[in-house]
């Protein structure tokens, strides 16, 4: 699950929300109140901060171009899926 980290709602935030949303992958939006509540790991980097709970993108450059890999992955993944029927001339109820 992807966790997107952030301090405040601006342009960039508001988004990478959105694109998560448009995307249906499963993720958390979590706004930190101060560092401490971030985890261990993630205190040393500055929000936004997107996770996969082993990969950290930590600029906003980093995030844009993982979200536009995965939503292009995605779209891959989907016309790769075989959800089409060619229906056949001479029997209109059958698929080829």
């Amino acid at each position: 699950m992807l966790k997107f980290y952030k301090d405040t709602s601006d342009i960039f935030t508001k988004r990478v929300e959105r694109k998560l949303e448009e995307m249906v992958v499963a993720h958390k939006l979590i706004t930190v109140d101060n560092a401490t509540s971030l985890p261990q790991k993630l205190r040393t980097y500055s929000l936004p901060i997107l996770t996969d709970g082993h990969e950290v993108w930590k600029s906003e450059g980093e995030i844009d171009d993982f979200l536009e890999t995965l939503h292009q992955d995605l779209l891959l993944s989907y016309r790769m899926q075989s959800d089409s029927c060619v229906i056949d001339p001479d029997n209109p109820d059958q698929c080829l």
